[in-house]
Protein backbone atom coordinates (compact mmCIF):
# COMPACT_ATOMS: atom_id res chain seq x y z
CA UNK A 1 0.00 0.00 0.00
CA UNK A 2 1.42 3.39 -1.18
CA UNK A 3 2.15 5.75 2.16
CA UNK A 4 -0.51 8.68 2.42
CA UNK A 5 1.16 12.16 2.67
CA UNK A 6 -0.24 15.11 3.95
CA UNK A 7 -0.83 18.43 1.69
CA UNK A 8 -0.36 22.00 2.72
CA UNK A 9 -0.46 25.30 0.74
CA UNK A 10 0.98 27.79 1.60
CA UNK A 11 3.89 30.43 0.36
CA UNK A 12 7.52 31.34 0.07
CA UNK A 13 10.13 34.06 -0.57
CA UNK A 14 10.91 33.77 -4.78
CA UNK A 15 14.29 36.05 -5.64
CA UNK A 16 14.76 36.89 -9.04
CA UNK A 17 17.06 39.05 -11.45
CA UNK A 18 16.40 40.71 -14.28
CA UNK A 19 18.42 43.19 -15.94
CA UNK A 20 21.08 43.41 -13.17
CA UNK A 21 18.51 43.90 -10.82
CA UNK A 22 17.28 41.91 -7.72
CA UNK A 23 13.04 41.01 -7.35
CA UNK A 24 11.45 39.43 -4.32
CA UNK A 25 7.94 38.45 -4.14
CA UNK A 26 5.48 36.00 -2.48
CA UNK A 27 4.51 32.88 -4.80
CA UNK A 28 2.22 30.00 -3.72
CA UNK A 29 3.70 26.77 -2.88
CA UNK A 30 2.80 23.02 -2.48
CA UNK A 31 4.11 21.56 0.63
CA UNK A 32 3.77 17.64 0.58
CA UNK A 33 4.84 16.61 4.15
CA UNK A 34 6.31 20.06 4.70
CA UNK A 35 8.64 19.58 1.71
CA UNK A 36 7.96 22.03 -1.15
CA UNK A 37 7.30 19.99 -4.27
CA UNK A 38 9.92 21.78 -6.16
CA UNK A 39 12.23 20.08 -4.18
CA UNK A 40 10.52 16.83 -4.64
CA UNK A 41 11.09 17.33 -8.16
CA UNK A 42 14.20 18.04 -7.60
CA UNK A 43 13.82 21.66 -9.21
CA UNK A 44 15.11 25.15 -8.30
CA UNK A 45 11.92 27.23 -9.18
CA UNK A 46 12.45 29.93 -11.95
CA UNK A 47 10.26 32.55 -13.83
CA UNK A 48 9.56 29.39 -15.95
CA UNK A 49 7.82 27.87 -13.27
CA UNK A 50 6.78 30.34 -10.48
CA UNK A 51 2.92 30.64 -10.93
CA UNK A 52 0.44 28.62 -9.83
CA UNK A 53 -3.35 28.86 -9.92
CA UNK A 54 -4.19 28.86 -5.66
CA UNK A 55 -1.20 32.10 -6.26
CA UNK A 56 -2.68 35.02 -4.14
CA UNK A 57 -2.03 37.06 -7.17
CA UNK A 58 -4.06 34.90 -9.41
CA UNK A 59 -7.67 36.50 -10.71
CA UNK A 60 -10.92 35.30 -8.55
CA UNK A 61 -12.54 33.83 -11.73
CA UNK A 62 -9.13 31.35 -12.44
CA UNK A 63 -9.22 31.00 -8.48
CA UNK A 64 -12.64 29.74 -8.02
CA UNK A 65 -11.95 27.56 -11.68
CA UNK A 66 -9.15 25.83 -9.78
CA UNK A 67 -10.86 24.83 -7.16
CA UNK A 68 -13.05 23.41 -8.32
CA UNK A 69 -10.88 21.38 -10.50
CA UNK A 70 -8.45 20.81 -7.65
CA UNK A 71 -11.42 19.47 -5.48
CA UNK A 72 -12.36 17.40 -8.45
CA UNK A 73 -15.62 18.95 -9.10
CA UNK A 74 -14.63 19.88 -12.77
CA UNK A 75 -12.56 17.98 -14.54
CA UNK A 76 -8.88 19.66 -15.12
CA UNK A 77 -7.86 21.29 -18.12
CA UNK A 78 -4.62 22.44 -19.64
CA UNK A 79 -3.72 24.71 -22.90
CA UNK A 80 -2.13 21.49 -23.99
CA UNK A 81 -5.10 19.52 -24.18
CA UNK A 82 -3.93 16.47 -21.88
CA UNK A 83 -6.57 17.39 -18.94
CA UNK A 84 -4.12 17.06 -16.40
CA UNK A 85 -3.89 19.21 -13.59
CA UNK A 86 -1.70 22.07 -13.74
CA UNK A 87 0.15 22.53 -10.24
CA UNK A 88 3.28 25.12 -11.60
CA UNK A 89 3.04 26.93 -14.85
CA UNK A 90 5.14 29.78 -16.33
CA UNK A 91 4.94 33.41 -14.98
CA UNK A 92 3.10 34.68 -17.67
CA UNK A 93 0.18 32.23 -17.48
CA UNK A 94 0.70 30.47 -20.95
CA UNK A 95 1.18 26.67 -20.26
CA UNK A 96 2.64 26.17 -23.70
CA UNK A 97 5.74 27.29 -22.22
CA UNK A 98 5.57 23.90 -19.99
CA UNK A 99 4.23 23.08 -16.79
CA UNK A 100 4.60 20.45 -14.15
CA UNK A 101 0.92 18.58 -14.19
CA UNK A 102 -0.64 15.56 -13.05
CA UNK A 103 -3.58 12.85 -13.61
CA UNK A 104 -5.41 13.80 -10.52
CA UNK A 105 -7.70 10.87 -9.32
CA UNK A 106 -10.39 10.79 -6.92
CA UNK A 107 -10.58 7.50 -5.70
CA UNK A 108 -12.71 6.93 -2.60
CA UNK A 109 -11.46 8.29 0.97
CA UNK A 110 -7.99 8.68 -1.29
CA UNK A 111 -6.56 11.87 -4.07
CA UNK A 112 -4.25 10.13 -6.12
CA UNK A 113 -1.57 12.41 -8.09
CA UNK A 114 0.02 10.09 -10.76
CA UNK A 115 2.70 10.84 -13.58
CA UNK A 116 3.62 14.23 -11.87
CA UNK A 117 6.31 15.53 -14.11
CA UNK A 118 7.29 18.04 -16.40
CA UNK A 119 4.66 18.72 -19.53
CA UNK A 120 5.30 20.19 -22.70
CA UNK A 121 2.85 20.42 -25.82
CA UNK A 122 4.22 17.13 -26.82
CA UNK A 123 2.83 15.82 -23.57
CA UNK A 124 4.23 14.55 -20.26
CA UNK A 125 7.89 13.90 -19.64
CA UNK A 126 7.61 10.38 -18.87
CA UNK A 127 11.33 9.57 -19.45
CA UNK A 128 14.08 11.47 -19.20
CA UNK A 129 15.83 12.89 -22.18
CA UNK A 130 19.05 11.10 -22.87
CA UNK A 131 20.60 14.16 -24.47
CA UNK A 132 19.69 16.05 -21.65
CA UNK A 133 22.04 16.60 -18.82
CA UNK A 134 20.72 15.88 -15.39
CA UNK A 135 21.29 18.75 -13.63
CA UNK A 136 19.73 20.95 -16.02
CA UNK A 137 16.24 18.48 -16.69
CA UNK A 138 12.88 19.50 -15.41
CA UNK A 139 12.42 15.72 -15.19
CA UNK A 140 12.28 14.71 -11.36
CA UNK A 141 15.23 12.64 -10.42
CA UNK A 142 13.85 8.94 -9.99
CA UNK A 143 11.06 9.64 -12.83
CA UNK A 144 7.58 10.66 -12.61
CA UNK A 145 6.11 10.99 -9.03
CA UNK A 146 2.88 9.72 -7.47
CA UNK A 147 1.36 10.99 -3.97
CA UNK A 148 -1.29 9.81 -2.51
CA UNK A 149 -3.36 12.15 -0.13
CA UNK A 150 -6.20 11.52 2.56
CA UNK A 151 -9.09 12.99 0.77
CA UNK A 152 -10.71 14.49 4.04
CA UNK A 153 -7.13 16.30 4.88
CA UNK A 154 -6.64 17.45 0.97
CA UNK A 155 -10.15 18.62 0.63
CA UNK A 156 -9.91 20.68 3.88
CA UNK A 157 -7.09 22.14 3.34
CA UNK A 158 -7.91 23.55 -0.18
CA UNK A 159 -11.28 24.81 1.13
CA UNK A 160 -8.87 26.56 3.86
CA UNK A 161 -6.84 27.77 1.72
CA UNK A 162 -9.67 29.06 -0.92
CA UNK A 163 -11.64 30.55 1.65
CA UNK A 164 -12.82 33.87 1.17
CA UNK A 165 -10.58 36.50 2.79
CA UNK A 166 -11.76 39.26 4.59
CA UNK A 167 -9.68 42.66 3.46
Amino acid sequence: MASVHRLRIGSVAFEYRIEERDYTIEIGELFIDERPLADWLGSVRHLGNCHTDFDPRTSAPRRAWAREAWLGLTPADNQNGSGRLVLYRCHCGCDYCGVVSCLANFDGDRVVWDQLTYETEDGPMLERDPDEAPEDSLFPPSGPLRFVFDRAQYQAELERHFQPRLS
